[in-house]
């Protein structure tokens, strides 16, 4: 009985190991930026310069680069290279002043090629839009001093 319950937790995580696995060749670009803004910020803080990330349209990648190394370019799919439609924009948060409210970060049009992320693992707030070449672009405003994303109200 023993042996049939460790054969069955076997298969068990052999099949969630085999689709986990599956997954990662299919990330969308969603995620693919995410893990780029991850990567950055941990560079930023490990090495502790300033690093900036870019969307490079000809190789179709988001690139980090830093004072001291270049790390590994993040690889979108075919529609981001030089003869797709698709692309990354990134935008500035500007600040808000005094005590008037926060800018509206889902408008912003402030736009500019690099985000630098500073070694505290912080950067100026910024908004990225990917845009597929089809439809209604999607806007992902990140959090200043994480890699997670707010939610426009």
């Amino acid at each position: 009985m023993v042996l049939g319950l460790m054969a069955f937790a076997a298969a068990v995580a052999i099949t969630n190991f085999a689709s986990m696995a599956d997954r990662g060749d299919s990330q969308t670009s969603e995620e693919i930026l995410q893990a780029a803004v991850r990567e950055a910020r941990f560079i930023a803080a490990s090495e502790r310069t300033i690093t900036e990330l870019r969307f490079d349209k000809e190789t179709g990648s988001l690139l980090i680069s830093s004072e001291t190394a270049d790390g590994e370019p993040f690889k979108l799919d075919e529609s981001f290279s030089q003869n797709g439609s698709a692309e990354i924009v990134f935008y500035l948060v500007p600040p808000s002043e005094g005590l008037a409210p926060p800018t509206d970060a889902s408008r912003t049009r402030l736009e500019t090629t690099v985000v630098k992320f500073a070694p505290d693992r912080s950067a100026s707030p910024f908004v990225a839009e990917i845009d597929i070449g089809s439809g209604t672009p999607t806007r992902m405003i990140f959090d200043p001093f994480s890699s997670l994303l707010i939610t426009p109200k």
